[in-house]
């Protein structure tokens, strides 16, 4: 795997219009082509205990916790309205597109809407694309990541509880989710929120490098572990809210991310590894032949999945607009739409259905392909788009 990793980054050095994603995927597609294996097994929990919370922690390492601050409404307007209602959308039209019963078509739609700005932002920097667009992609990806775990843990429980969504349909229904995605996510965000205060106030006292770095280690998984397992809110959030906090003072986060104390350079490292790992033990959990057997279910959903999220964005975007004085501007709409790339947690909530669940092999091979089909049609595409929106600036000026 690591040699695989090298082999990666070797073909992507000094080339910014090729996301080292799309190099990943096509090498997990040839490892399922070629039906290798490597003695483990991709568990929803390795991916939810090791691979997001180091790919989240990252994400907030390399975040202007400022310009987030000055976008906070837009983010908070597409996590707490956007993410449910095109949920709810996706849901319905899944009915009549994939015959799945409403239940199985809403916990498709919670599963694969959750965003992964990895890809994308790498591209941005190679690019030069301004900081606002990226701050708000990737700000709007740590927060729904976390909120559609509580939609999808909500509908897992209607399930086992009547296998159905009548319950969910009622005023206390909905009431009872809001309630939930306040409670589980608000909570596991300010827990998380705390943990990051804390260990700042730990970090101004601290000079090496190697304690600085121990530190992150222990907030980012530590207040994974403490929200997830022992008080039943979001770890993903806690995670959030932890690095974010943690590296919203211009002491602690000088140290957390500049060159020359190197921890950035080692969770970019950690980062890579965790995304390059996670392609290849997908491409040798599914079989080549499931994409075809399941070819017009993939590509239904790949459509509609983008259509879900530009039904949304746009009009979302756009009320925001009027009451904000830093409108967002057309062009800046359009590749928030094409940049909605759906890959690391929607493989996790797909992996973590139990084996009774009602289409789960139908479900995983969409989630799959949808991820598949993001990355390689959409990610390789991007710099096209953001050429020809006069975006991106290879020359960085």
């Amino acid at each position: 795997m690591f040699a695989l990793a090298l082999v990666v980054r070797l073909l992507v050095r000094n080339r910014d219009r090729l996301a080292f994603a799309s190099v990943l995927v096509a090498i997990g597609v040839a490892v399922s082509a070629l039906g290798l294996s490597f003695g483990l097994d991709l568990t929803s929990d390795l991916i939810l205990l090791v691979f997001l919370p180091t790919i989240i922690f990252h994400g907030t390492t390399t975040l202007n916790v400022r310009q987030l601050w000055r976008n906070v409404g837009l983010i908070a307007v597409l996590t707490g309205v956007g993410l449910p209602l095109s949920v709810v959308l996706l849901g319905a039209v899944g009915t009549v597109a994939f015959d799945f019963p409403l239940i199985v078509a809403l916990v498709f739609a919670a599963i694969i809407l959750p965003t992964d700005p990895a890809a994308v932002l790498s591209i941005f920097e190679g690019l030069d694309v301004d900081e606002r667009l990226a701050i708000t992609i990737e700000g709007e990806s740590l927060m729904t990541d976390g909120v559609a775990v509580v939609i999808f843990s909500t509908l897992m429980a209607a399930h086992e509880s009547s296998g159905s969504t009548a319950s969910l349909g009622t005023p206390n229904g909905l009431l009872a989710i809001a309630g939930d995605i306040a409670l589980v996510g608000g909570g596991g965000l300010v827990l998380g929120g705390v943990i990051g205060y804390l260990a700042h106030v730990v970090m101004r006292r601290l000079e090496d490098e190697m304690s600085v770095l121990l530190l992150t280690v222990l907030v980012a998984y530590g207040s994974f572990l403490l929200a997830e397992h022992a008080l039943g809110l979001s770890g993903i959030l806690a995670v959030a809210g932890a690095g974010l906090l943690m590296g919203a003072h211009e002491e602690t986060h000088h140290k957390m991310s500049t060159n020359v104390a190197h921890v950035q350079e080692i969770w970019t490292m950690a980062a890579f590894l965790v995304s390059t790992i996670l392609y290849l033990l997908i491409g040798a959990e599914v079989r080549i032949g499931a994409f075809f057997e399941y070819a017009e279910l993939v590509i239904a959903a790949a459509v509609l999945v983008f259509l879900a999220r530009a039904v949304t964005i746009y009009p979302l975007v756009s009320v925001t607009n009027l009451a904000g004085e830093r409108p967002v501007p057309a062009y800046c709409q359009h590749v928030m739409v094409w940049g909605g790339l759906h890959t690391v947690v929607p493989v996790a909530l797909a992996l973590s259905l139990p084996a009774q669940f009602p289409f789960r092999e139908e479900l995983q091979v969409m989630v799959f392909g949808v991820a598949i089909l993001s990355i390689v049609v959409q990610g390789l595409l991007l710099p096209g788009v953001l050429t020809r929106l006069g975006i991106g600036d290879a020359s960085g000026e």
